[in-house]
């Protein structure tokens, strides 16, 4: 199969790589505004241009085959550096940009509050975010810092810092425990979770105690609104020490228990493999030295 045209329509090329994200061209096309009909018309322009077979039925819906992951990869780097080609004509040309990709939360409470000292004094580096909870295409000029234990496919990565878990609660709660509790009295509170439930599997596991979900129990999308909910005496939650230490001081949340334990999950710098771009070095210095500073603890 030859191509018709030297480049696909770029709205072709979207609606591929949505329906690759979303897997499913209905819910591209509600992405999209446009039918399920056009996402179909557009994902068999870009078929015919590449002369390969992009997407196959899964379920109720469609997957990459493994020719489509490979299109849909270079595609997603060739979109990320046309959009890192933004703003070479700005007024603040002179300072390199870089796309940092983070969650909500992390950026929250991590992130921006460095940003100044991040980007330099006076400053040479320009940090713009992007929230994404997806692992964000890497370039030249785009990096990401997300959770986990490292070994992302096509990346390289290192991590920030270590962290403890060790859980907090209002002081009413605190009172109520008293000041030695055993680790079983927890349980008699709700245990509020962040979008993932593994930090207190870790932590009772480290009491030699079981989790048991309990209907009781909260979850909330973000790490900081986990701390806020903690702090309006909802239930206990784990403090993630350095990360989380800082906001949960101004929450004015206390220890409920002496014991800490490490977190298996930690925040990582990801990169792309090979050599990196100055700017995305002199950055990944920087969050290297803020995460060595000192928190409060």
């Amino acid at each position: 199969m030859t191509h018709s045209s030297p480049l696909p329509p770029l709205e072709a090329l979207e609606a591929v790589l949505l329906a690759a994200r979303l897997g499913s061209f209905s819910s591209a096309a509600n992405a999209l505004g446009i039918t399920h009909g056009a996402v179909s018309r557009r994902v068999s322009a870009t078929e015919l241009w590449s002369g390969i077979r992009l997407f196959e039925r899964h379920g109720r819906g469609v997957r990459l085959t493994l020719d489509g992951e490979r299109f849909t990869a270079r595609i997603e780097l060739a979109m990320a550096m046309l959009q890192d080609s933004q703003g070479i004509n700005r007024a603040d040309h002179q300072l390199d940009v870089i796309r940092v990709s983070v969650v909500q939360s992390f950026a929250r409470l991590w992130l921006v509050p460095k940003l100044p000292t991040l980007e330099g004094f006076p400053p040479d580096l320009r940090i713009e975010l992007e929230i994404d909870h997806r692992h964000m295409t890497l370039s030249d000029a785009r990096i990401a810092i997300r959770l986990g234990q490292g070994g992302w496919p096509n990346a390289v990565s290192e991590p920030l810092f270590d962290e403890m878990l060790q859980p907090v609660a209002c002081q009413r709660i605190a009172d109520d425990l008293g000041p030695s509790p055993d680790a079983r009295d927890l349980l008699q509170y709700p245990l509020i979770h962040d979008a993932s439930q593994m930090g207190w599997r870790i932590w009772l596991e480290g009491q030699n105690l079981i989790h048991k979900a309990e209907g009781k129990d909260r979850i909330f999308p973000g790490y900081d609104l986990a701390l806020r909910a903690a702090a309006s005496g909802m239930g206990i939650a784990l403090l993630r020490k350095p990360y989380g230490t800082e906001f949960s001081n101004m929450l004015g949340l206390v220890p409920v228990h002496p014991a800490t334990v490490e977190n298996r999950e930690r925040f990582h710098i990801v990169t792309r493999p090979g050599p990196q771009y100055s700017a995305v070095e002199r950055l990944v210095g920087r969050l290297r030295e803020q995460a060595q500073q000192p928190s409060d603890a």
